[in-house]
């Protein structure tokens, strides 16, 4: 029983340590010259970690984005409005918009982050400096809904 528990816990070690890897290497992977990418995320915050907010990319729906989590989008060059929407109670009433001018070749990274009050909990996105945007998803695992946007 000792042997099986021990094989188990090396084999769970190394599926952390590949997903790690992996994630890393989908971070530093720069877009190629004639396509863009936009990395939205959500920090892991305790307040609000329940409230579920759909992703939408130039009024596509994308991901519902989990706590903790992130994924990358696709895009062609120009302006592209991010919003999302509420999940459960207040499904499809529109929270927050941002826009992002993209350029060819190049990474884009828009933080989302939980504004509780009293009576509701909100999402705020804003765009971030690829710097901030790489130190913050550099722990962070990819979003389990980043497969189907690839699909697309």
């Amino acid at each position: 029983m000792k042997k099986f528990f021990s094989t188990v816990v090396l084999a769970l070690s190394f599926v952390v340590i590949t997903q790690a890897k992996t994630t890393r290497t989908q971070i530093t992977s720069a877009p190629d010259a004639d396509s863009s990418f936009i990395f939205i995320y959500r920090g892991g915050q305790f307040s609000g970690s329940l409230s579920n907010f759909i992703i939408y990319v130039d009024e596509q729906r994308l991901c519902k984005i989990s706590n903790g989590k992130y994924f990358k989008v696709p895009v062609k060059p120009g302006t592209h409005a991010i919003s999302a929407k509420r999940g459960g109670v207040g499904i499809g009433k529109k929270e927050t918009e941002v826009e992002v001018d993209v350029e060819n070749g190049k990474s884009y990274y828009v933080s989302c982050s939980m504004k509780t009050s009293i009576t509701r909990a909100r999402l705020e996105m804003q765009e971030v400096v690829e710097k901030t945007g790489v130190k913050d998803i550099t722990n962070m695992r990819v979003d389990k809904c980043q497969g189907d946007i690839e699909d697309q």
